[in-house]
């Protein structure tokens, strides 16, 4: 994906969207996480953390070009969409399911309780892990460590700790985020490797894997931020939520989606092209 598409998929959003009205509303709420910047081209990420550099811009512009930013961006754009193969669920879809339309009754939310959502949320823990190894130079310490640097980097660990991991598995959160993400992670390895070997090749397993061995604790962080949190979460984005009876019916097919003109409200798309962005910023500013 060449740089210009890259950007085309920032130039898709605008500030009153709901995806951003979701992501704006969780940042807020969550503490420690970065102030969140609505921007929707390159020159936006460059002002948020170069102070508008020319000459950065245009060294992230080149950067952006390369295979491996557009890898990464694919890989963030697929998981909204089940039909793409990496996720089980849509990006929101696990949320709808909270507001009454996933039948999931009185169970526990607990990863052994829902093992489908169990392993979605271990798919997409690898799926940010390989976007790590492809952004960033360097060893694995490294790249996590550039990830966490860059303020999207932050607002995609929060993401990532509040919709996948605190929302839907509160009955987990009693023991420290670390230990939390170790036993989802342990707890769907099978399926998890299958489906990634097989959407994304053995090479991105191995590249992925050896990122997440590193990134359990980092994620644990996150979840631990979250944690007392999802009432308030819940509460303040359940009033702008469309129908999760209407989105459940559609929300399997972005195909289906627009059919019925449902947002679907692709939060990794959003997030992923803002990750890549602000990644080939700090790269351009370091020269790496």
């Amino acid at each position: 994906m060449p740089s210009k598409d890259i950007e085309k998929v920032l130039g898709q959003f605008k500030s009153d969207d709901l995806t951003v009205k979701l992501v704006s509303t969780i940042f807020g709420i969550v503490p420690g996480g970065p102030e969140f910047v609505f921007y929707n081209n390159l020159e936006g990420a460059v002002d948020r953390i170069a102070g508008g550099d020319q000459a950065v811009l245009e060294k992230a512009r080149e950067l952006m070009q390369t295979d491996e930013m557009g890898r990464a961006v694919w890989v963030a754009d697929a998981i909204d969409t089940a039909d793409a193969g990496i996720s089980i669920y849509t990006g929101v879809k696990n949320l709808f399911s909270l507001f009454g339309g996933g039948g999931g009754g009185e169970k526990k939310a607990t990863f052994e309780a829902d093992p489908e959502q169990a392993t979605d949320a271990g798919l997409k823990a690898v799926a940010l892990a390989f976007m790590i190894y492809k952004m960033f130079p360097g060893g694995i310490g490294e790249k996590i460590s550039m990830f966490r640097e860059i303020p999207a980097g932050n607002e995609m660990g929060v993401y990532y700790a509040v919709a996948e991991i605190a929302l839907p598995f509160t009955d987990n959160l009693a023991e420290a985020g670390g230990n939390v993400i170790s036993k989802l992670i342990n707890s769907t390895k099978g399926g998890v490797d299958s489906k990634v070997s097989t959407v994304l090749g053995g090479d991105a397993l191995s590249q992925a894997s050896g990122v997440l061995g590193q990134f359990t604790g980092p994620l644990g962080q996150y979840v631990d931020q979250a944690k007392g949190h999802t009432g308030t979460i819940m509460e303040k984005i359940k009033q702008y939520m469309p129908s999760a009876s209407t989105v459940m019916n559609v929300a399997d097919s972005a195909t289906g989606a627009a059919a019925a003109g449902v947002d679907l409200m692709p939060v990794w798309r959003f997030l992923g092209a803002r990750l890549v962005a602000e990644a080939a910023v700090l790269r351009a500013m370091k020269g790496v």
